[in-house]
């Protein structure tokens, strides 16, 4: 006689898939993956049953799915269904710690994180170790940019209401925004989040951030807007950095700078800057 399959639990165990969304959601997790599902709700896992009842669900508003392959879903509470989805910070390190295990909150996710919420923002962006696309779930976003030696940045794991993400320390924040200043502000933005950041900046945390990072070009940036911000302790941290380091002669922003336009070049950071720009830091020291 043929063997019957059996199933996962047993038919007394068994949840239904609503009972099974509460059992995973008091352990504190909003992230799922379809086997977990099955075993949970007495399915095979893999089956087309399994399928059809996560469908429903969706269907239903209950969960969405946060990635297709492998595929992973996330349970949608009551108060977070007019955004389709559970605040990033919940699942983003249940999403990533697998394939991206040095993921980190990065840029204007992280200024924002350390207190510095000048700018509207309308993605969570997060810096990873190979290029991604941008992700909608629901109504939120997810933005990527991409970094070599992710690994070597300095992070902090920060807990969360929820869960626990990694988040960049405030200087390598700067750093970060300095090389990816475009589409986040320019040069002022990273004045102004320098700036909410200078009574916390410390030269052990700039020191490991300029290792990790190793950009001349970066550093000398930097230093040319901390000290123009009137931030001596700092910028003397970044320059002995710099040290004997090769400075080649680089322009403050990444934008070209229109022709014919009058600059300056400093000698202590070898940075070319427009008189505009000088005054724009200068009024926000």
């Amino acid at each position: 006689m043929q063997s019957r399959k059996t199933s996962p639990v047993s038919d007394f165990d068994a949840l239904s898939g609503a009972e099974a969304l509460r059992r995973i959601q008091s352990q504190a997790r909003y992230l799922f993956h379809p086997d977990e599902f099955a075993k949970l709700t007495g399915r095979e896992v893999q089956s087309v049953a399994v399928k059809s009842a996560l469908m429903r669900l969706s269907r239903q508003g209950l969960i969405t799915l946060a990635a297709k392959r492998p595929a992973a879903w996330l349970i949608v509470p009551p108060e977070h269904q007019h955004y389709q989805a559970p605040p990033v910070e919940w699942w983003l390190d249940d999403c990533l710690k697998t394939t991206e295990p040095h993921y980190y909150l990065a840029l204007l996710s992280a200024a924002r994180h350390w207190g510095s919420s000048h700018y509207a923002l309308q993605t969570t962006q997060v810096m990873v170790g190979r290029p991604r696309k941008p992700q909608a779930i629901g109504q939120l976003a997810l933005e990527f940019f991409f970094k070599k030696d992710l690994a070597k940045t300095p992070v902090v794991r920060v807990n969360k209401a929820v869960a626990s993400v990694r988040v960049s320390t405030r200087e390598a924040t700067l750093l970060d925004l300095v090389r990816h200043q475009t589409g986040m502000g320019g040069i002022e933005a990273v004045a102004r989040i320098a700036k909410d950041f200078s009574r916390d900046l410390s030269a052990t945390g700039l020191i490991e951030a300029l290792d990790a990072l190793n950009q001349a070009p970066a550093a000398q940036r930097l230093g040319f807007v901390l000290e123009t911000l009137g931030l001596a302790k700092p910028a003397s941290v970044v320059s002995k950095w710099l040290g004997a380091r090769r400075k080649l002669v680089q322009p403050l922003e990444a934008t070209s700078i229109p022709a014919g336009t009058a600059t300056n070049t400093t000698r202590r950071w070898s940075v070319e800057y427009t008189q505009q720009q000088e005054t724009m830091l200068k009024e926000l020291a």
